[in-house]
C-alpha cells in the first residue's frame, strides 16, 4: 500500500503510540524496531537501550468484515480531563484517577471510550497502578471472554494473587471487576469481548471462516494479489519503487 508509519512512547512520535491495522481483504506489513537516533526532545540514545517492547494483538472480526478495504491508522494518546470530554477521532483516551492510569485502546471504561468504530464488540485496555491502588471496571454483559495479562508487578483479584508474566482468565459471572496492586506498582493488559459465534480457521497469518477460504487467501498471496514481498533491507526510495511496480490488486 506504500504506507510507512512510526509510533512509540518517545516524544518525537508526537503521542502516536498505537498502530491500528484493519487487514480486511489483505495487507502485507512488517514491523521494524525504531533504532534511529533520538532528537533533542528525547533523552539518551535508543541504540544504547537494553530493550524495546510492544503488544501485538490480533482481533478476529465477523465474516462480513473480512473482505473490507485494508486500512492503517495511528492512534494518539489523549488525556481525559473530565467526564464531559469527547476524545477526538483516532485517539486512545487516557484516564488518571486514584493512582491508576487507564489507556482505552478500544471498548468502554466507565463511560470513557474512543470516538471511532471498530468491527466487533471488544475491549483492549492498558492499566498502570501505583502501590496499593485499586482499579474498578464495569464489564459489559455481552463480554463472555476476559483475560488479564500482568506485565509487571503483583495484582490481586478477589483474593487471588497473580504474578508478573502470568495470564488470568476471568469467569463470566458478574460485571464488576476490581484489581488491586500488591507490594508495588503494577502494569496490566485487559482483553475482553463478545463471542462472534462463527467458525474460525487460521493458518500462519491468515484467519478466515473455513479451510477453503484459507486456501484461497494463500493462493491470492502467492499470486501477488496483496503485492509482492520486498527485501527489508531496501531503502525507502527502493521500497516505494517496488510498491509502484507490484501494487496490491485488492
Amino acid at each position: 500500500m506504500g504506507i510507512k508509519q512510526a509510533y512509540g512512547a518517545e516524544q518525537r512520535h508526537g503521542g502516536n503510540h498505537v498502530q491500528w491495522l484493519n487487514t480486511g481483504s489483505g495487507m502485507q506489513h512488517e514491523e521494524m524496531w525504531d533504532v534511529s537516533e533520538p532528537d533533542e526532545k528525547d533523552e539518551g540514545s535508543l541504540l544504547q537501550t537494553s530493550s524495546q517492547e510492544l503488544y501485538q494483538i490480533w482481533l478476529n472480526v465477523p465474516s462480513s468484515q473480512k473482505m473490507t478495504d485494508p486500512k492503517a491508522q495511528l492512534l494518539q494518546k489523549y488525556d481525559v480531563k473530565d467526564e464531559s470530554d469527547e476524545p477526538p477521532p483516532f485517539s486512545t483516551p487516557i484516564v488518571t484517577e486514584g493512582g491508576v492510569t487507564t489507556t482505552v485502546v478500544c471498548g468502554d471504561h466507565n463511560g470513557v471510550h474512543p470516538c471511532r468504530d471498530i468491527p466487533t464488540d471488544a475491549a483492549i485496555m492498558r492499566v498502570e497502578l501505583t502501590k496499593g491502588a485499586v482499579w474498578e471496571h464495569s464489564m459489559p454483559v455481552s463480554h463472555k471472554t476476559a483475560i488479564i495479562y500482568v506485565k509487571s508487578g503483583f495484582i490481586e483479584i478477589e483474593g487471588d494473587r497473580i504474578a508478573p508474566h502470568h495470564t488470568a482468565y476471568l469467569t463470566q459471572g458478574g460485571q464488576s471487576l476490581t484489581v488491586r496492586a500488591c507490594d508495588g506498582s503494577a502494569d496490566i493488559l485487559l482483553l475482553s469481548g463478545a463471542p462472534i459465534r462463527e467458525p474460525c480457521y487460521s493458518q500462519g497469518s491468515m484467519v478466515m471462516n473455513s479451510q477453503s477460504e484459507i486456501q484461497k487467501a494463500y493462493q491470492d498471496y502467492q499470486s501477488g494479489y496483496m503485492g509482492v514481498p520486498w527485501d527489508h533491507k531496501l531503502t525507502d526510495e527502493e521500497w516505494q519503487e517496488h510498491i509502484k511496480r507490484y501494487p496490491s490488486m485488492y
